[in-house]
């Protein structure tokens, strides 16, 4: 494998998506938060994490399957009409608070995305052990390794969730108004899944399949909160 070239392709793409999120936030003179800068801002952020990461602990599955739904969210969007609502999206008004919600959410979701990665490439390494198929020469990293990232990541993703949250109910006063209501109710329903798991894992010793199925339900469940309903009104009615 030729990681120099591997790495430099990542990066190229990192800033071509980077490149690509900064034209369509700033539409007419204002920022905009659409769905379609906001997804590739996360896809980027999350393809950023896992190159730094691959640095000292190479995880080449978690580099396919993270930049293939990168280039698979770049088709997709070249299907979507230029004057969808999902092109555009609301303006945003600056102010110290709304903006520290807003980085404080986007990086919890980013990290407890990833944390569902590595939770389900322990099933996969796992199903294979079972199963006595995994080759010698395989280039997946051992799974002790892989557990651990995944709780390591789930705990640094659920602090900065809670703070998301805490600072969402302190700062914000739509946060229960119909246009956000299961946005919020979706993000404490997977915070409490995540808190419940850290717990868990830390006072009770959990760990396992059951441990990974319920990170990947969670960050479903996170994802619903997050773009869930944009998808639905932005795309799919527009």
């Amino acid at each position: 494998m030729n990681f120099k070239l591997l790495f430099s392709a990542a990066l190229v793409a990192i800033l071509l998506q980077l490149v690509t999120a900064k034209q369509l936030l700033y539409v007419s003179g204002g920022i905009h938060l659409s769905l379609v800068s906001m997804c590739l801002i996360i896809s980027a952020l999350i393809n950023i994490v896992i190159v730094i990461r691959s640095l000292s602990h190479l995880n080449t599955m978690l580099m396919l399957v993270s930049f293939g739904f990168s280039g698979f969210l770049t088709i997709l969007l070249m299907f979507v009409p230029n004057t969808s609502l999902a092109y555009i999206g609301p303006e945003f008004t600056v102010s110290t608070a709304t903006l520290v919600h807003i980085l404080l959410s986007v990086a919890a979701y980013c990290i407890l995305v990833i944390a569902s990665l590595y939770a389900i490439q322990f099933r996969y390494i796992d199903s294979k052990l079972k199963a006595k198929t995994l080759s010698l020469h395989s280039h997946l990293p051992p799974l002790s390794s892989v557990e651990a990232q995944h709780f390591r990541l789930m705990a640094i993703g659920l602090v900065l969730l809670t703070l998301a949250l805490v600072t969402g109910f302190t700062f914000l006063d739509n946060m229960f108004s119909n246009q956000y209501a299961h946005k919020t109710v979706l993000s404490i329903v997977a915070w409490a899944i995540f808190l419940t798991l850290a717990i868990g894992h830390k006072v009770y010793g959990w760990r396992g399949n059951n441990s990974a199925i319920a990170t990947i339900v969670a960050a479903f469940i996170l994802t619903l909160a997050y773009f869930g309903s944009r998808f639905v009104r932005e795309i799919l009615l527009n």
